[in-house]
């Protein structure tokens, strides 16, 4: 009972600290938000549409006319235009049949197919259907005499949004759990308050597993939000477990915690707190796959990074949660999370003092 009370106030004084909680919750927020700026701002930019024209008559001029604010590229191989598609090399491929214009003559409707990545139908689409319906309107016909199909590929390659919110989720949680408590070490270390509870009737280990506990139920508060802010705003679809997710964040935050206890028995101020606790957590942000895949690193830096606190739990985070893959798809990213678990809290409560 005496945990939970502290655990309740620990969170009180951590939502009190509005610093903490820009590094908790705005910090990550913001590269959220710029993401979403980038990959809008991309989208608007030029957008290539592979066309596969086999009927080469004047109806399918008309409709390649309705395509003039679109890169427009001719394509005679089908297959191989299909596989660019799906590749990305081509945002969108228009297929239309032999005879387009001697079909529009007969029923059913004349069907000219358009391919595209599965959740980017978008301004092409409509584009297309625009040209059809002015055909249409130019044949005046009782009934409509062209249609669009459409065709969905479900790409296996993950879009940036889909590569960085996992990463920016774990950064918020690692950069308020390490900065956060090795901070708050640093701040009750200088205030004698560790002497205090020594003479205290409150056993040392109550008080640090409230600590602790107050910082795990934040990390899921702050997950929460930045996966439900993010996944709204840059459009990524979360459909994993939302248990496997927890256990998952709560593992990892663990770690982090303990790299947190560590750092703080290493810093005699806040500020110095701050300043080790920046140097462990940017390097790793940087190396360990937050906002690009490890293999377009030099293969050595690529196979020593790996190994990193944070490398394995955006691999398995980014797979649960973006891919809808269970945790047992993920043995050597666990393992290495464990073996982290292990390492950092053998070596928290061998180095960790009150002095």
């Amino acid at each position: 009972m005496l945990v939970l009370h502290l655990t309740v106030a620990n969170l009180k004084m951590i939502l009190r600290n509005r610093q903490a909680l820009f590094w908790a919750l705005a910090f990550p927020l913001v590269f959220v938000f710029v993401f979403a700026m980038i990959g809008s701002f991309s989208r608007s930019s030029a957008v290539t549409v592979g066309v596969v024209d086999r009927a080469k008559d004047d109806a399918s001029r008309q409709l390649l006319s309705g395509l003039d604010a679109f890169d427009v590229v001719m394509r005679d191989d089908e297959a191989q235009a299909r596989l660019d598609a799906r590749s990305g090399d081509l945002g969108y491929l228009l297929i239309v049949p032999e005879r387009l214009a001697s079909l529009a003559r007969d029923a059913p409707p004349a069907s000219v197919t358009l391919v595209y990545e599965e959740g980017r139908q978008g301004a092409v689409a409509l584009a297309v259907e625009r040209a059809l319906a002015r055909m249409d309107l130019a044949l005046a016909g009782v009934s409509p005499k062209f249609a669009l199909n459409t065709e969905s590929l479900a790409s296996d390659d993950l879009s940036f949004a889909q590569l960085a919110l996992p990463g920016l989720v774990l950064w918020g949680i690692m950069s308020n759990s390490i900065i956060g408590m090795a901070v708050v070490l640093a701040n009750y270390r200088e205030k004698k308050i560790f002497r205090r509870i020594k003479v205290s009737p409150m056993r040392a280990r109550t008080f640090f597993a409230a600590q602790v506990m107050a910082y795990l139920a934040l990390s899921l508060a702050q997950a929460a939000a930045i996966f439900g802010i993010g996944a709204a705003v840059m459009r990524v679809d979360l459909s994993g477990n939302l248990l496997a997710i927890g256990l998952l964040i709560v593992a990892c935050n663990i770690v982090f915690l303990n790299l947190g206890f560590i750092v703080g028995a290493f810093s005699k101020t806040a500020a110095a707190a701050s300043g080790l606790g920046n140097l462990v957590v940017l390097p790793m942000v940087m190396m360990s796959g937050v906002f690009f895949p490890l293999d377009v690193l030099p293969r050595i830096v690529a196979a020593v990074t790996r190994f990193l606190p944070l490398s394995p739990m955006v691999e398995a985070l980014r797979g649960v949660a973006i891919g809808s893959k269970a945790l047992s798809d993920f043995p050597l990213e666990i393992a290495l999370i464990a073996a982290w678990l292990a390492l950092t809290s053998m070596i928290a409560v061998r180095i960790f003092k009150f002095e």
